[in-house]
């Protein structure tokens, strides 16, 4: 009796928190799928200017007079500007096209004019490196239209005259020292994955060889940082015999390795690095667990970040720095829009600048917040909470009630890291928030960026182990009062679509409804397909060639649990998806129907994986939004015109959708 007294006070609890949220701004959806208003913001090196660029106005540079940074300017070329960088003798160099012709400019920033200093007709340019003592000079990698001309330059940026300073056909990057000497390269290999080279006296040695590994779905973990400016060490980062990437120092001369820095929990990342642009070495590298976990390497920047993570509540996220290394362009990345500020490292002096989404100034957005969950194996997972605002009375995460909630199971599987802090992953956790739900952003075994013991534990476990971590989250969110046990929801894209189609099946009490976008359904079919047919799909999912290997896909394949499904499913796919067939989703959604299962199913006929027209995304949520509404009993935007916005086809569910308030 007293049990259910409980019962009914924690529902009558969570309806008042409901209510109560009435009171705050709504969020239209439509404000969260526009485009961002700023990009590539950079101090330039002589630290009097702030340049940055603005989607959509291709031909425009913007900048900003660092010592009052109200008043924009820009600069304006006849073209697509593909790239640009300040240089060391105040200037801009910038890669224009025009219609097929491309051109290289430079802009002295004492005149404004752009001089075009293309050296010969070329298919692409990229310039690679700059140094301080040739202020008027840059290096360049460029594809020339005549292929004997393809190869490394360097560019005078007065003239236009180029010196050759080698073809490197073999090499994927090279890093020079500031005599624009090749010191640092690295290839693709053999194996699948890349090899790292070191050049001494003109000749080049192997340092490192990796096979392919799942990190590089991400680009590679292992990889050149920089080289110092002297020539004489390679900073890379490398996991050679290791769980973990760490930070390495490479004797450019003998070859040896010495570690220079590692994280316990996580990878260090080969991007993201603060580089001491006055020597070339790292001064600071980071690892995220959720949230950034920076090492700080050179003393003397100990005391900035210490001061920037005061100010910005431990979001600091490094952007770039002048060439003296006094001031700095930093942002904070706290799962909202990213706001960008000046920093004087003399004056210790933070200056806001603006933030790239500004559409949602006027809202109170989420907070969120990193916890570190243990599995019932003993492994530990991190994840990211975000709850509306004024749930948090106490600011530890936890709110005041528990809450409805939905859980967030990413891609990949292998490409971990991303989704911390890209908006294209957290806008729709700052929605699912407003909304009033509880958002659990988690990892699992089996992804990356936590070592290779982490994405090896989910080898042929996709419907085991990697099941168990989501249930495990859900259960740690019940018990630390979270989640309102029966409201938690599973949503995902991609493997989390699998996931989540898997999860309703295999686990049918565990959540009271789905969301599943692009996820396969029929594991074994889908490992036939060529997108599939790979050793590292069939040594780390299951191989359908082997009768063990087609038992197992067959045993994790939500198609098998279709009379086991009680909760409510939402799927959706786009029919150019080039990863996951269409079909696996119609045939899915059909067994649902057939079955007698609540099942909603739409899919548009012009996207492809992973959705990209806002038109999309919004009528998606349209839809989303009072499913979850429904069986979760949070709240929803009236769909308005939103659901009319998309192109999309719907196969069951039409009363649901038709209905919409």
């Amino acid at each position: 009796m007293k049990w259910r007294f409980l019962c009914i006070l924690c529902g009558l609890l969570v309806f008042g928190a409901m209510h109560a949220q009435e009171e705050m701004n709504l969020i239209p959806r439509a404000e969260l799928f526009k485009e961002k208003t700023i990009k590539d913001v950079r101090i330039s090196k002589d630290g009097a200017y702030i340049f940055y660029q603005k989607p959509g106005a291709d031909g425009l540079i913007y900048y900003l007079h660092a010592d009052k940074p109200t008043y924009e300017r820009e600069l304006v070329y006849d073209g697509f500007v593909q790239s640009w960088a300040t240089t060391h003798d105040g200037g801009i160099v910038a890669v224009v096209r025009e219609d097929t012709l491309q051109r290289v400019f430079y802009t002295s920033m004492r005149t404004r004019k752009h001089e075009d200093i293309t050296p010969f007709p070329f298919k692409s340019l990229e310039i690679v490196a700059q140094s301080a003592k040739f202020p008027n000079k840059v290096a360049v990698r460029l594809e020339a239209k005549e292929n004997p001309k393809t190869g490394y330059y360097l560019l005078d940026l007065a003239s236009g005259r180029t010196k050759r300073l080698g073809r490197y056909d073999d090499f994927d990057k090279i890093w020079f020292n500031d005599m624009f000497m090749a010191k640092a390269a690295v290839a693709s290999n053999d194996l699948g994955g890349k090899t790292i080279y070191r050049n001494a006296d003109g000749q080049w040695f192997e340092v490192f060889e990796y096979p392919f590994d799942p990190g590089m779905f991400l680009g590679g973990l292992q990889n050149v940082i920089s080289v110092s400016n002297d020539g004489k060490t390679i900073y890379a980062t490398d996991n050679w015999e290791k769980d973990k990437t760490s930070l390495v120092a490479i004797d450019v001369a003998t070859g040896e390795v010495t570690e220079v820095v590692a994280d316990e929990k996580a990878d260090i990342l080969p991007f993201a690095a603060t580089i001491d642009v006055t020597t070339g070495e790292p001064a600071a590298v980071v690892a995220l667990w959720g949230d950034t976990r920076r090492h700080v390497i050179n003393p003397d920047f100990k005391s900035d970040f210490d001061f920037l993570d005061k100010e910005l509540d431990g979001n600091t996220g490094y952007v770039n720095m002048s060439a003296d290394g006094n001031l700095w362009i930093v942002r904070k990345l706290d799962g909202g829009p990213i706001h960008y500020y000046l920093y004087d490292r003399k004056a210790k002096k933070l200056t806001e600048l603006f933030n790239d989404f500004p559409y949602l100034d006027h809202y109170e957005l989420a907070k969120r917040t990193t916890f570190t969950v243990k599995t019932r194996d003993g492994m530990e997972l991190p994840v990211q909470v975000y709850l509306p605002p004024g749930l948090d009375y106490d600011g530890n995460g936890i709110p005041s009630i528990p809450l409805p909630t939905v859980i967030y199971v990413h891609g990949g599987p292998w490409v971990g890291v991303v989704q911390w802090n890209q908006w294209f992953h957290t806008r729709n956790f700052q929605l699912l928030a407003n909304r009033g739900y509880a958002v659990i952003n988690m990892e699992f075994r089996g992804s990356t960026g936590m070592g290779k013991a982490m994405t090896d534990a989910g080898d042929l476990q996709w419907g085991e182990n990697m099941h168990h971590d989501i249930l495990d989250v859900a259960n740690w969110a019940v018990q630390n009062s979270i989640a309102y046990k029966g409201r938690i929801g599973l949503w995902g894209w991609s493997y989390g679509g699998y996931a989540t189609n898997y999860a309703l099946g295999k686990s049918p009490d565990a959540f009271k409804c789905g969301i599943s976008m692009y996820g396969p359904a029929d594991l074994y079919k889908f490992s036939t397909i060529d997108f599939t047919n790979t050793n590292i799909w069939r040594q780390r999912v299951g191989d359908p060639n082997t009768e063990d290997g087609k038992a197992l896909l067959q045993k994790f394949s939500a198609t098998n649990y279709v009379e086991a499904i009680q909760s409510p499913l939402l799927l959706t796919t786009g029919s150019k998806d080039e990863r996951v067939p269409q079909s696996q989703i119609d045939e899915f959604a059909k067994a649902l129907n057939d079955a007698g299962k609540e099942v909603v199913y739409f899919y548009y006929p012009e996207e492809g994986h992973d959705y990209r027209a806002p038109e999309s995304w919004i009528s998606f949520w349209a839809i989303a939004e009072q499913f979850l509404e429904k069986h979760l009993g949070g709240r929803s935007e009236p769909r308005g015109e939103d659901v009319e916005k998309g192109n999309f086809k719907v196969i069951y569910g039409a009363d649901f959708i038709s209905n919409l308030k």
